[in-house]
This record gives structure tokens, C-alpha cells and sequence, in this order.
């Protein structure tokens, strides 16, 4: 049985793909976590947010309908060590689109109290996961040459740190996920599609009481800013009413839309709850809804009022000991009172006589700073002059050389385009070569070409493994016949293309290649 599920999480990404034909970005996608398995989004929300001590489960269903396949699933156990400290461990699945990460992942947050209430909390998760393509088992078309792609079992190691202001219920947050990446694989091929991700968070809980018997409400707004790797930054907002019985939450992410969900607890110790997204800009219109299930089992949750001072409230002796030492301390203030009074009027008798020597010497001073001035006024306005004479004359020449090196670059643009349009090819034996006047605004040369593609997938996989290789690939789209071309080179000449062509890229490109010439744009 678990077999046959691994190979339906392997088919299940390549299969929506090829459907919609829509990218996800390769971030946890976890913007709607906001009470339980936060510190996926924030590694310091383990604190305070995860309702320590606690057991989660999160599973995600990208676009999909309930019974399908997780795209993503994140088990989570958080330890409350101390009022300042907690730590966590969890299991993670997730799946990028190119992708299968499966792995551990260790948290850890503590929290360094200021006055005023004022603390700053730093904390890390570190993930070690196995990562491998998300499916393998395609059957490409024989009439269309498509490249080989490796298989991937990278065990990769990720660090990612966070740090939050926290002033009364207010906090400020900022998270760098991926700082650190590590791949301990012997091909040490890199670390997949993941990258480095900023994320920034803001918000406030705000009490609220609504029915007896519900305990402490709060309504939780957040704001979040978040950079995705290859991708367009994500912006979002989400809103949050928990009680200790259910809670409700919605929310808006610029790039997955608008989602809602709602949660109950029983018995103080067992919650669960659902979301459902939906995408609100037009490419995502026609995708299905985005499911999201959370399972929870939790302590109760303890007094905050013991962890001030570290004093237990319900402690009768220790009380008393702590009145008496307020009615001390309320004693010694009196006293000091009383002294700051007396010693207030010595300073006042020794104040007017100050006042008095300062007004004559103020009256100097003010005579003296007066000459200074004029003479510092006289001095800046030559500087100031001067230094106008000199930018003038810097900026005339820095003008004359631009425009010099502005024309030489011109010309040497249009003397490359004369070479490749005057140049005649004289084929040679069995050589690959396609000439075309004009290709889509190309700039005239002749392209190295690697592959040709019909269909973006393969397209976007073969430029993958490309960069992986170390290569640069680039590639164009003819809308004459509806094809993308993967170059690895532009040259002038013909000669320079059959060099690189001949020399498989000095070695770096073991495979066939071809050239395409444009002759004008």
C-alpha cells in the first residue's frame, strides 16, 4: 500500500502540470498557518503561537480535490522549555512541481525579555531532507528529441533564521529561509529549486471577550511581505479569531487569492480544522480550490500570570513575603522623597546663581560665535564656488567621453550585424545548419542550438538540468512554428559557432548541437 502511494505522490504534481500548465513557486506555501505549525512561517512563532506543548499535523492539497495526493505535509512537535525557550521536531513532505523533499526538521526559539515588556526573540529551523524528482516515469514522444534528465537523491541540509520584536502583544518579525544550503550528495549537484525566500511579518493580538465559558479570545491580524525565488514577491494579509473552543480565520495571498477556514477544540486538548483557498487573478481562475486540513493535540494552556517574575501565584507564603517587601520599599521612597525635597530647594539657591554668571558669559560667547560665523560664511561660499567651477568641468568632460564610447559601441553593433549579414556559409559535410532573415527581433548571429521543444514542461526541465550542469542556456520562442529554442552561444561568425560547436563548448556539453543563423532582425 505505501508503495503504491509513493508512486501516486510521484505521478500526481506531472499530472496537474500537464493539465494546467501552471508553475508553483517552490516556497512551503504555509502564508495561512496563523495558530497551529506556525513556525514553518516564522521559526519564533514556536513559542508562542504553536500552543506548546503540542502535537500538529498541516496538509496541504495544491489545486486538488480532498482525496487526492498531499502536495504538502508537515508533522510538528513543540516543547515549552522554559517562559523564554522552546524547542521542536517535525516531519516534512513537500512537493516543489520539479521536486519531492522528504525529511526531518529541528526547531529551537528563545526569548531575550527587555523592560516595558519589550523582548526580542530569535530562533532557526534546520531542515535535512532527501530530495529527489517529482516524477520519473513519463513516456516522451520518439518524434520529438528531448534530453536525458538525471536522477536526483540529493540529501540536502537547510538552515533558516528568524528574529521577532515583541512590544506587549505587538510583533515584528523577519525570517530568512534557506540562508544556509547544503547538499551532502556525492554529485553534490546543488539544492534543487528552492533558493533563499525573505519573509517579514507583522501583527497584534487584540483581547476580545465574546461568551462565558470561551476563555481568552484574541483576533490576530497579520501582514506579510515575502521574496520567492524566481518568482514575483508575494504580499498578503490574514486574519485570525481563536477562542478556546473554535476559531475562524481568512485571508488574501497576491499570488494563491482568497481563502477561509474554521477550527473547533474539544476537551481543551484535541483540535482540528479546515481551509479552503481560491485563486482570484485570472490564471488561476480556472484552477481547482486548495484544500488544507490541521489535526492538533495540546496541553492546556497554563497561566501567563506565573511566568512574571517567576513567581507561583497560588504560593500563600511566598506572597506575604513579597507584600512586606513592597511596604519596605514603599517606607525607603517616603524618605527619599523627603530628601529630594530638601536637597531641590539647595539646588534652586545655587541655580539663580548660576544663571547669573551664565547670562554674562552667554552674552561673550554669544559676541564670539558671532565672529565665527561670519568669517565660516565667508569661507564656504569660496569653497562653494570653487567646487561648482570644478563640477562643471568635470561633468563637460565626463559628457564628451560618453558620447565617444556611446558611438564607438554603436558602431561596433552595426559593423557585427554587417559581418553576420554579408557573411557566406559554404556547408560542409552532414552539417546541421538553418538560416532564416529574420526570427522574432533576434539579433542577427549564429545560435548554438542544444534542443528544440514543443512543449514548455520539457522545455523548463531541460534548462534546468542545463543550469545545473553549469552551464548558461537561453533560448527564444518562433511563433512561426510554435517552437522554443535552447541555445548555448551567439557568435558573429561562422567560424566561431563550428569552433564551439566542434569543441562540444570546450567540453562542457558532451551532446549534438547545431547552428541556426539570423541574418537581420
Amino acid at each position: 500500500m505505501l508503495k503504491h502511494l509513493a508512486w501516486l505522490l510521484l505521478l500526481l504534481p506531472v499530472s496537474i502540470l500537464r493539465s494546467q500548465e501552471r508553475t508553483l513557486p517552490a516556497d512551503f506555501r504555509q502564508h495561512n498557518l496563523s495558530q497551529f505549525n506556525a513556525s514553518l512561517l516564522n521559526p519564533t512563532f514556536a513559542l508562542d503561537w504553536n500552543r506548546p506543548n503540542a502535537m500538529s499535523i498541516w496538509t496541504r492539497w495544491q489545486w486538488q480535490t480532498v482525496d487526492g495526493d498531499p502536495t504538502t505535509i508537515f508533522t510538528n512537535y513543540t516543547q515549552l522549555i522554559n517562559s523564554n525557550a522552546a524547542a521542536g521536531v517535525g516531519f516534512l513532505q513537500h512537493n516543489t512541481g520539479t521536486f519531492l523533499n522528504t525529511g526531518l526538521n529541528l526547531n529551537y526559539v528563545h526569548a531575550f525579555p527587555l523592560e516595558n515588556n519589550i523582548r526580542i526573540v530569535v530562533g532557526a529551523n534546520m531542515f535535512g531532507f532527501r530530495e529527489k524528482l517529482a516524477d520519473d516515469r513519463f513516456i516522451p514522444n520518439p518524434d520529438i528529441e528531448l534530453p536525458e534528465l538525471e536522477t536526483t537523491n540529493d540529501f540536502i541540509l537547510t538552515f533558516s533564521p528568524a528574529v521577532r520584536l515583541q512590544v506587549n502583544q505587538f510583533n515584528l518579525g523577519l525570517s530568512i529561509e534557506n540562508a544556509i544550503d547544503v547538499n551532502f550528495s556525492e554529485s553534490a549537484s546543488g539544492r534543487g529549486d528552492g533558493g533563499t525566500a525573505v519573509v517579514g511579518t507583522i501583527s497584534n493580538d487584540f483581547p476580545v471577550s465574546l461568551f462565558n465559558g470561551l476563555g481568552q479570545s484574541f483576533v490576530r491580524p497579520l501582514l506579510y511581505l515575502k521574496s520567492v525565488p524566481d518568482g514575483d514577491t508575494q504580499f498578503g494579509i490574514n486574519g485570525l479569531l481563536s477562542t478556546s473552543s473554535f476559531w475562524v480565520q481568512g485571508g488574501y495571498n497576491s499570488f494563491y487569492g482568497i481563502s477561509g477556514g474554521v477550527g473547533v477544540t474539544f476537551a481543551n486538548q484535541f483540535s482540528i480544522g479546515g481551509l479552503i483557498e481560491k485563486g482570484t487573478d485570472n490564471t488561476l481562475r480556472d484552477e481547482k480550490s486548495t484544500f488544507e486540513l490541521i489535526l492538533s493535540y495540546h496541553g492546556a494552556a497554563s497561566d501567563n500570570r506565573k511566568k512574571v517574575v517567576d513567581f507561583d501565584w497560588e504560593n500563600d507564603d511566598e506572597l506575604a513575603r513579597l507584600r512586606m517587601q513592597e511596604e519596605e520599599v514603599r517606607k525607603q521612597e517616603l524618605e527619599n522623597q523627603k530628601q529630594e525635597a530638601e536637597n531641590k530647594r539647595q539646588e534652586e539657591e545655587n541655580r539663580k546663581q548660576e544663571e547669573e554668571n551664565r547670562k554674562l558669559k552667554d552674552e561673550e560667547r554669544r559676541q564670539l560665535e558671532e565672529e565665527n560665523r561670519l568669517a565660516a560664511e565667508l569661507k564656504r561660499k569660496e569653497q562653494e564656488r570653487t567646487a561648482v567651477e570644478a563640477k562643471k568641468k568635470q561633468d563637460s568632460i565626463a559628457a564628451a567621453a560618453l558620447d565617444t564610447a556611446r558611438l564607438l559601441a554603436e558602431q561596433r553593433r552595426k559593423d557585427s550585424i554587417a559581418k553576420v549579414q554579408n557573411e557566406k556559409v559554404e556547408l560542409q559535410g552532414n552539417e546541421k545548419y538553418e538560416e532564416v532573415t529574420s526570427a522574432d527581433g533576434l539579433e542577427p548571429g549564429f545560435y548554438l542550438i542544444a534542443n528544440v521543444f514543443g512543449t514548455k514542461k520539457y522545455h523548463d526541465a531541460f534548462m534546468t538540468k542545463l543550469t545545473k550542469d553549469g552551464l548558461n542556456p537561453k533560448s527564444f520562442f518562433r511563433a512561426l512554428n510554435k517552437y522554443r529554442y535552447v541555445y548555448l552561444g551567439r557568435y558573429n561568425t561562422m567560424n566561431e559557432a563550428r569552433r564551439a560547436r566542434d569543441s562540444k563548448l570546450d567540453g562542457k556539453y558532451p551532446d549534438k548541437t547545431w547552428i541556426f543563423r539570423v541574418r537581420a532582425k
